[in-house]
């Protein structure tokens, strides 16, 4: 028969880095946070590397997890709430509430706006599938890096331009001519637009690439 599950509440902190998907800690910034769920959980990793494992969801006494069978190349791991609470809140980051994360906005140059965390939570912070048990401890593995980077930005903004080389031609009215004509020049110069290569370049994550005129 199942075993219930014993809630807990555990309250927090984490290390973040200097600003949101940063790599930098040198400003030592951390966050608080608290997780109210199940005072443990089962989870699998990797036999030989330690990293997390996806082979199966984590496991809570409910489901028996002390008594699942292991699969094979896979060791169980416990995971206790009071010992390793922001390992458990990593993985149960549906189950935690933040005490300092504000929404910030920003104003582009381009007159878009970026709404994003004052502070960074776990998931923007820590990937799951990096963390790793070394049979004893869990190491969290390194910092969240941004998802797109200039290098990309440029990449998408040279196919968009090279996509769009065809939708002009001389003897369009310029109602239609025009806005692809304004496109295309945004395109060119949207690194210029948000300061790439400068000392206060925006960062990749935060721009938008501009709209087509059929959107």
């Amino acid at each position: 028969m199942p075993t219930p599950i014993t809630t807990t509440t555990e309250t927090f902190t984490y290390n973040i880095a200097d600003v949101l998907y940063s790599t930098s800690t040198s400003l030592a910034r951390t966050a608080t946070a608290t997780y109210t769920g199940p005072d443990r959980i089962w989870v699998f990793v990797d036999s030989t590397t330690g990293l997390f494992s996806d082979i199966q969801p984590p496991l809570t006494s409910v489901e028996d997890g002390a008594d699942v069978p292991t699969p094979i190349n896979h060791r169980k791991v416990e995971v206790v709430a009071a010992d390793d609470p922001i390992v458990i809140s990593i993985i149960r980051e549906y189950e935690v509430t933040y005490a300092d994360v504000t929404e910030t906005t920003d104003n582009l140059p381009d007159g878009s706006t970026c709404v994003y965390n004052s502070v960074a939570t776990l998931g923007q912070t820590y990937n799951m599938q990096e963390l790793v048990h070394d049979g004893s401890s869990w190491d969290l593995g390194s910092l969240v890096e941004p998802h797109v980077t200039w290098d990309q930005i440029i990449d998408a903004r040279n196919g968009a331009l090279t996509a769009t080389d065809g939708k002009i031609s001389p003897d369009q009215p310029d109602a239609i001519k025009q806005p692809w004509i304004t496109y295309r020049q945004a395109l060119r110069d949207l690194p210029a637009t948000f300061n790439y290569g400068d000392a206060d370049e925006i960062e990749a994550w935060k721009v938008n690439m501009p709209a087509t005129p059929e959107d």
